[in-house]
Formats: C-alpha cells, structure tokens, sequence
C-alpha cells in the first residue's frame, strides 16, 4: 500500500469515528471522547503497583464507578477551548475531587488526609 492509498484509509476510519461521535446522544460529544480517553489512560497509569507516579487509584475505585460519577453530572468545566494542558488539568482535579485518585508523598506513601486535617486544625 502506498502513501496515498494508506491515507485514503485513514481518511475512512476518521470519517467514520466523526460519524459516530456526531451520532452520540451527548452535547461536545469530542469532549466526551477526549475527557473518557484521559480518564483510562490515568486509571491504567496510576494503577500500576510501582508507585513511580504522584498518584494512585483509591481502594474500590472502578471505571464503572468514574463512568457512572462522570455520567450523572459531567463537569461543566471539561472544555476543549483552552487546549489539551488545562482539559487534562480539569480531569485531573475532578478524579481527586471525587477521591477516585489520591496523592502520594514523595516517598511512595499516601498521604494522610486526616493528619494534615489534625495539623490545621491546630
């Protein structure tokens, strides 16, 4: 297959991937696939048992629980006009507004919401 042939395929898969979206019952149906598409990669990521990221999925968290969350009130906040950075931003503060994902210390230790409550509360 040629270069020109190889884009003409591609050309048929993005028509067909932009008819499907556009055919979802959902306003900014890009935004959908864009925010969902960001959530796996961090649920994949952030599961991993080496720690090497800041962040890690909490105990009992599941796609199906993001999705069902993300389903019920989806964030008016996740928009795609101001870039890729600040809509993975968004997504990132909503799954730990959500307590989906939690941070680790810089050691690999969760860190301790209520010791930091106990700390400022003093």
């Amino acid at each position: 297959m040629d270069d020109k042939e190889k884009g003409l395929e591609v050309r048929k898969e993005l028509d067909q991937m932009v008819d499907t979206l556009n055919n979802l019952p959902v306003g900014a149906s890009l935004v959908w696939l864009w925010a969902w598409d960001i959530i796996r990669d961090k649920f994949d990521r952030y599961s991993m048992d080496d720690f090497s990221d800041e962040y890690v999925i909490t105990e009992g968290t599941t796609l199906n629980g993001i999705w069902d969350k993300l389903w019920d009130g989806p964030p008016q906040d996740f928009t795609l006009e101001y870039g890729a950075e600040i809509m993975d931003e968004a997504v990132q503060d909503w799954l730990i507004d959500n307590e989906f994902i939690a941070s680790l210390e810089d050691d690999g230790w969760l860190n301790d919401i209520e010791d930091s409550d106990d700390v400022q509360s003093e």
